[in-house]
């Protein structure tokens, strides 16, 4: 036995092309598909809101998720601009270790310059005292020179030579601590050079991160607009299958049985009949799916019978436009109303007011416009009501 088809397969297999078509045409007057009854549309009602329910469940885990990437991204950008700005301290370091290290290495070069002009001046001294013919150096005690005078000219020569030693002692320590000190900068310029790579390749994972979750973020938004409208185009099925449990409930039993005894809703003179008339003045005809009561404006205007309103809104062509449901597939259709009395989902009595009589949207005559359809295929309305003349009330 093949089951029927039920309104939440049809949510299952063609949510957005149903929900588009449910509110063109489906439900155009308030009525049911073949095949459901009230019993199809509380039971599809209620896997409706429990799918709404879902629905927004996930839309809340999706928002949480999106604000819990909005943190993790700026959390992200936080650490990059510290990474930044960390980077910029270490360039300003690193500028000024070369700035120290170009200064130790023209120290280094003037001592080791002056270094080298100690060097000669002591070789000179060196060769004229050590590099004479054998004796040659004593010959200076021959001249005619007090004792004392040469003695002090030996002990003289000698301490020369011993500053000059110790004078270039003292050159090459600090040569060799300028050479230290520039290799101690060495070192650091080459440890600021590491870090600063270091610090640059963490900016790039930084920034791939801050991508990927950009990219995240993205989907997510997408996402959250998806459920939003999913949760609305579901909401607007759900209020369409509000107003048919209304129209479910209504009994199927009279309405038909009333054909030929329902009143007029409007005390007034019918001047538009059903079906086709011809217009004299331009000898054109026209298919009239009702009949044009003409009343005093402000005439109240009566429901023919109980029934459930499923639409009360102005629509082009007609003005005000009121749509009872009388259950069975019936409906009775009101326009040219200046105001309205009741609204959609209200349910009504036989001859209850529902608006007042308006000018017609073509004319400046105060008139009704009147229908009563059979799902959905209008009917001529005067077979329905007992007399013309008579006052609905």
């Amino acid at each position: 036995m093949m089951r029927k088809r039920g309104f939440s397969d049809l949510i299952r297999c063609w949510l957005p092309a149903f929900g588009v078509l449910l509110l063109a045409a489906g439900f155009a007057w308030g009525r049911m598909p073949n095949g459901m009854d009230g019993g199809d549309v509380k039971r599809d009602l209620k896997v409706l809101k429990n799918q709404i329910r879902r629905e927004r469940r996930r839309g809340e885990r999706v928002r949480r998720r999106q604000e819990t990437v909005l943190q993790e991204i700026d959390t992200l950008n936080r650490r990059r601009l510290v990474l930044q700005q960390e980077l910029a301290g270490l360039d300003d370091e690193i500028a000024q270790v070369e700035k120290e290290v170009a200064a130790q290495e023209a120290e280094a070069g003037c001592l080791e310059e002056s270094y080298r002009q100690l060097q000669r001046r002591f070789c000179a001294r060196l060769k004229i005292r050590y590099c004479q013919p054998p004796g040659k150096w004593l010959d200076f005690l021959d001249r005619d020179l007090d004792l004392t005078e040469k003695v002090n000219a030996v002990v003289y020569g000698e301490r020369v030579l011993a500053a000059d030693r110790r004078l270039q002692a003292e050159y090459r320590q600090l040569l060799s601590r300028v050479r230290e000190h520039r290799r101690e900068l060495e070192k650091r310029r080459s440890f600021l050079h590491g870090l600063r790579d270091q610090q640059t390749a963490k900016v790039a994972e930084l920034e791939e991160n801050i991508a990927k979750k950009n990219e995240l973020l993205y989907k997510i938004k997408h996402q959250v607009k998806a459920h939003d409208e999913l949760v609305g185009e579901l909401g607007k099925m759900a209020e369409k299958l509000e107003q048919m449990t209304l129209t479910a409930d209504l009994p199927v039993t009279d309405f038909a049985d009333l054909k030929g005894n329902l009143p007029m809703p409007v005390d007034g003179i019918v001047i538009s009949f059903f079906g086709l008339e011809k217009d004299s003045d331009f000898a054109t005809v026209t298919s009239n799916k009702g009949i044009e009561i003409e009343a005093p404006a402000g005439s109240p205007v009566r429901v023919i019978h109980n029934g459930v309103v499923v639409f009360a809104s102005w629509m082009k062509g007609y003005g005000n436009l009121l749509v009872v449901d009388h259950g069975g597939g019936y409906c009775s259709v009101y326009a040219h109303l200046r105001e309205f009395s009741c609204k959609v989902g209200d349910h009504l009595k036989s001859r209850q007011v529902v608006g007042q009589v308006g000018n017609g949207v073509f004319s400046d005559i105060p008139s009704l416009y009147f229908e009563i359809r059979k799902n959905g295929v209008p009917e001529d309305p005067l077979t329905w009501v007992s007399q013309i003349g008579e006052q609905a009330g």
